[in-house]
């Protein structure tokens, strides 16, 4: 199955990555030192016993990938340089640089102890040396967002389809308060994304990633366990990958996470939501102007929802939602009519797809995600945009015995976007 013209890969099943909750710290300046030595055995480390990642550090530490200090402590709490993480990521990685690759050293290297293994990784293509233009400062301490910018340069460089994928991105609708509360900037998506999408860096408890708050050793531990296991392995076997990429290709994660086709246009090609968005369609009577910008797509079973944009838009599943696909459209509305009510809205789309039933204030309130308020009278007024998520089920098989079911939205354009579900 093709979901775009970009990308002509088949699109399987996910492998899922375990991922352990990454909990807030605190940042602070870290002095000049070396690597910690392996001084003690990786079973023997003193002060990782209940610790979270206790099991993942201990496997980090019998594979090298992490050491321990001389008086037989990890400190998996304690904060790390920039030149400790290459020299770990210099050791997980399978990766070599080409004959003939190897580059200078980057500006403020000379003589450190990491200067052999920065290189190597910024050869390999994992460090941008255009990122440390004034100096690469190696005792620094790493921020998430380096640390993220790595490993997805790093998997791009391992296999040609993380290259497509981190271009699938660019305009991808990332699962993170930080979408609309703020904190990840437009260039920094595809990176996270990549992350995100393998399970490499699944963020925090509250879907966030601080991408300028520094790296704990004991975090580094697990993310390099899972990032060696992505490494030269396809992209497109990674399910929250793949809606991730479809929605910043389409808008819409229909192909990834339901039973739905695209149906066809007139020229006989996919009637894909790309073709509609951002165009105008006038409603019934002529009651408003809607443009649709995205279309996301929940799975549930009974009380379970699945898909990378669960958690951001469900805060549970309602029993009128069970077993049924949940449509979560992102759309403004400009009232051709001075007071125009949800009802009236939603009688004016009639497409079957898009709704105008507004958001829990959970989920709204949890992610920033602007929904109609509940006192909506003057929400809606004449010649004002307002953009909008609202929410809407969707059959999983056709109803009363039908062959197939279908929806489509028409612009005034005359494009069209379209599914359609067969038995």
């Amino acid at each position: 199955m093709v979901f775009w013209k970009k990308s002509k890969s088949n699109w399987g099943a996910a492998i899922f990555l375990g991922t352990a909750a990454l909990f807030p710290f605190e940042a602070k300046a870290v002095g000049l030192h070396d690597e910690p030595a392996a001084a003690v055995q990786a079973g023997s480390f003193s002060d990782v016993g209940g610790h979270w990642a206790e099991k993942v550090i201990r496997q980090a530490a019998d594979l090298n990938l992490v050491q321990g200090y001389g008086d037989g402590t990890f400190n998996p709490n304690g904060k790390i340089t920039r030149a400790e993480f290459a020299a770990m990521l210099s050791r997980a990685t399978k990766q070599k640089a080409e004959q003939g690759s190897a580059e200078s050293t980057l500006p403020g290297l000379q003589n450190h102890w990491s200067q052999a293994e920065v290189t190597q990784l910024a050869a390999i293509g994992f460090i941008d040396r255009n990122d440390y233009k004034e100096g690469f400062s190696p005792d620094r301490e790493l921020t998430r967002y380096e640390m993220i910018k790595w490993i997805s340069s790093g998997l791009v460089q391992s296999e040609p389809s993380f290259k497509q994928a981190l271009e699938d991105t660019e305009d991808t609708l990332l699962p993170t308060p930080e979408t609309y509360k703020g904190g990840i900037s437009s260039e920094q998506i595809p990176y996270v994304a990549l992350v995100k999408g393998t399970g490499i860096v699944d963020g925090f408890e509250d879907g966030t990633f601080r991408l300028a708050q520094a790296t704990t050793r004991a975090e580094v531990s697990a993310i390099l366990m899972r990032y060696m296991e992505a490494e030269g392995s396809k992209a497109e076997q990674y399910k929250a990958l793949n809606e991730l990429r479809e929605v910043g290709v389409t808008g819409s994660n229909v192909l990834s996470i339901t039973k739905y086709l695209y149906s066809k246009n007139f020229n006989n090609e996919d009637a894909s939501f790309d073709k509609i968005k951002n165009k105008e369609v006038t409603l019934k009577n002529n009651i408003a102007k809607m443009k649709v910008k995205r279309i996301i797509f929940i799975d549930t079973i009974d009380t379970k929802a699945s898909g990378v944009y669960a958690q951001m838009f469900l805060d549970q599943v309602e029993k009128y939602q069970y077993n049924r696909y949940i449509a979560v459209s992102e759309i403004s509305v400009i009232s051709n009519l001075d007071k125009i009510d949800p009802n009236t809205l939603a009688n004016g789309m009639g497409n079957g797809i898009t709704s105008a039933t507004r958001l829990s204030d959970a989920s709204a309130t949890r992610y920033g995600v602007p929904t109609i308020p509940l006192a909506s009278a003057a929400f809606f007024k004449k010649g004002i945009e307002n953009s909008i998520w609202v929410i809407q089920t969707m059959p999983k098989i056709p109803p009363n015995n039908r062959e197939y079911i279908s929806y489509s939205i028409t612009t005034d354009s005359g494009d069209n976007g379209g599914i359609i579900l067969r038995k």
